[in-house]
């Protein structure tokens, strides 16, 4: 297939060369003004792709959006007038809560949500290391996008396991979920995921689980704080050695994913009535450090 992915950050990076590896052709969109850029894992030799050319994205069976959740609108915007109306758009980004204005801006395009636990992290721009073996789920947003099911057996082809998912609003909430307990306190405390583990956290994210159960709930998920807390805490233990992306978003003085994951969270808990304090102090803590970096 002819693959069109947009980001070339980890994620981004880590697909681009897995479906390479897998016999597909595989073309950039960046927010630089290049032709081509060379991405590959350390130990292995470097991999040239096409970038940024809209005759590639005409000819693309599939484009994968793989940018922050705050920049998929600007994405989409970008790349719309050269993408044919029957292709194929994935979403793979942490968070939610971009899948309507996606969908309101591509009216005809088949749309799949994904969401990933493979972890990756750029070591230099060009230089890829995957961090941890994860396993990723897909899922239609809209009718034409539910009968890309073809879709999970070419992506687990390139980077197994993929799986389709009939009912992928279950998998994206257990992902945010999990982001909404390790990311914000990786963030701030600017620590390893594997953190989370300590004794002197537990009570913490005892009441985050308990306030995101409710609002999963109250969305229409059979769960329990338990199964959140401990779902969570599996993930802090297989990347234990791993920075989440807001702990490096923190690091790096950048502006994080935090309104698509706690926002969205305390957004639906907002419809439903449901408090949350625990989760609007993460959120609160944040929103003032990414402030912060604007004042300075």
């Amino acid at each position: 297939m002819r693959f069109t992915l947009v980001g070339a950050g980890a994620v981004g990076a880590l697909w681009g060369l897995k479906l390479l590896e897998a016999g597909h052709q595989v073309h950039f969109v960046t927010r630089k003004e290049e032709s081509q850029i060379t991405l590959g894992f350390e130990h292995q030799k470097p991999q040239t792709f096409s970038a940024n050319r809209p005759s590639l994205v005409e000819d693309s069976d599939c484009l994968v959006v793989c940018v922050k959740a705050f920049q998929v609108i600007d994405a989409i915007s970008a790349v719309k007038s050269h993408l044919h109306p029957d292709t194929p758009v994935v979403l793979m980004h942490n968070g939610m809560g971009t899948a309507n204005e996606v969908l309101q801006a591509l009216t005809n395009n088949p749309l799949v949500l994904a969401t990933t636990s493979h972890g990756a992290l750029k070591l230099s721009p060009s230089v890829l290391r995957h961090t941890g073996i994860g396993e990723t789920r897909l899922g239609g947003a809209n009718a034409t996008g539910e009968q890309c099911d073809f879709l999970a057996e070419v992506f687990n082809h390139a980077l197994p396991n993929a799986y389709w998912e009939q009912e992928i609003q279950t998998a994206l909430w257990q992902k945010l979920a999990v982001n909404c307990m390790i990311n914000p306190i990786t963030a701030l405390r600017q620590c390893q995921n594997g953190e989370l583990l300590s004794d002197g956290l537990q009570g913490q994210l005892n009441t985050l689980s308990e306030e995101i159960a409710r609002v999963m709930q109250a969305e229409g998920l059979i769960t329990a704080p338990s199964e959140v807390l401990k779902r969570a805490l599996q993930v802090a233990k297989a990347t234990a050695k791993n920075h989440s992306s807001m702990n490096r978003d923190v690091h790096f003085k950048r502006h994080s994913e935090i309104e698509f994951i706690t926002g969205y969270l305390i957004s639906r808990a907002e419809s439903h009535d449901i408090a949350v304090p625990e989760n609007r102090a993460l959120y609160q803590a944040i929103k003032n450090l990414e402030q912060s970096y604007d004042d300075a």
